[in-house]
């Protein structure tokens, strides 16, 4: 049975609540308080029900991220005779799981909590997405992360970046931080985990939902991780998290193809040269073999040089395939940001690179992902594997 506790400072209104709550089946009312601030353990409660006003937000807002600090699976529901709308996009952009206008009546509300509450009984994830090249250099990494921090801000939503890309530790080493434990660690351990524990062992970018599960700065030569276990990292983390942004290595074996069958959608990465082209023309013929649905490749140019002698039609006319997105080469802001292990957009937000970023972000959230979900429990094609060695010739 699902916890409910209010906080609301008019006694009268505190009252209502309290009696539509206590008559809504499978939901018992925990207590009712004044403030949030007067909230200590948090434990037992799934979903606060709360008062807010233009002028008690900032308040109210921090009492709000320091509950969900101690507890990510909180739900909230905000209420308010206040029928301003910065006011409502401010609580909605902070987190808050709902909005809703007094005085309430009791069927919206129950309609609203169980609503809200269901979110915890089904998969949470929307999409997963892969960046993927069979050549190395094509800066994969600097777009997984740039791409998974503006799809959190766009939907500040629950984003995790996971690094596949086994031993390079790039990641870590981009946003410089410390993982917390190694991943063989995790892998060991995910299937037991509730969300809270998941989340306590990944780092976590400044305050935002954006969620880092990457290898620690050391290299470890003995890592070998089979096709199972990453589909039980992507599955596990599907439970939590409702965008899976995965940064993979550009060895194509039996593992790496797991990944992808995993992934609703592929984002094939290439450069502006021969080289990159002709790999992204054999990445095509392996995903043919595989029988990816073509709408599940997306063909992204990176360091896309304009009036450059290589043109993005010879490049789609070479492989027969629309170029679905240019990000442009502007290799100093981009290095700036790493060096600094920051994001693009939040140090040079004007940038021609930053905007490209959140651009790719709105271009990839319009995608109907449902209908790139795919059966991926077939046996895995050996003949694919043939193919497999000849790219590497």
């Amino acid at each position: 049975m699902a916890k409910v506790l209010i906080c609301d400072k008019v006694q009268n209104s505190k009252d209502i609540l309290s009696s539509y709550i206590q008559n809504i089946e499978g939901i018992e009312l925990f207590c009712a308080q004044d403030e949030l601030s007067q909230v200590n353990d948090i434990s037992e409660i799934d979903l606060i029900v709360f008062d807010v006003t233009s002028q008690n937000l900032e308040i109210v807002l921090e009492d709000i991220k320091k509950i969900k600090n101690k507890k990510p699976t909180i739900k909230t529901i905000a209420t308010s005779y206040d029928i301003n709308s910065e006011l409502v996009v401010r609580v909605l952009k902070e987190g808050v799981d709902d909005f809703l206008l007094k005085p309430l009546l009791q069927n919206v509300l129950e309609a609203t909590i169980k609503k809200v509450l269901s979110k915890n009984e089904k998969n949470t994830n929307l999409a997963t997405i892969t960046l993927f090249s069979n050549k190395g250099g094509v800066g994969k990494t600097s777009c997984a992360i740039n791409l998974a921090y503006e799809i959190e801000q766009v939907t500040n939503e629950k984003v995790c970046l996971l690094d596949l890309s086994f031993n390079q530790e790039d990641i870590a080493t981009f946003l410089n931080i410390e993982s917390k434990f190694d991943l063989d660690y995790i892998i060991s351990n995910i299937e037991s985990a509730d969300e809270n524990l998941l989340l306590s062992l990944m780092n976590k970018y400044k305050d935002t939902n954006l969620y880092i599960l990457s290898y620690p700065k050391t290299i470890n030569t003995n890592r070998k991780y089979t096709p199972q276990n990453v589909t039980k990292i992507i599955n596990s983390l599907k439970n939590i998290f409702s965008y899976i942004i995965i940064d993979t290595t550009n060895t194509i074996d039996e593992t790496t193809v797991s990944i992808l069958n995993n992934s609703n959608l592929i984002l094939l990465l290439a450069t502006m040269n021969l080289t990159a082209i002709r790999n992204c023309q054999k990445c095509y013929e392996l995903f043919d073999k595989i029988g990816y649905n073509s709408d599940k490749i997306k063909l992204v140019i990176n360091r896309y040089i304009e009036n450059y002698e290589i043109t993005t039609k010879e490049i789609e006319k070479t492989i027969g395939k629309e170029v679905f997105f240019k990000i442009p080469n502007n290799y100093l802001t981009l290095t700036d940001a790493i060096n600094y292990a920051n994001m693009v957009s939040d140090m040079h937000p004007q940038s021609n690179i930053a905007k490209a970023y959140k651009n790719l972000a709105d271009e990839i959230l319009k995608t109907d992902f449902l209908s790139l979900n795919e059966d991926f429990k077939k046996p895995f094609n050996h003949g694919v594997f043939n193919l497999l060695r000849r790219m590497g010739e």
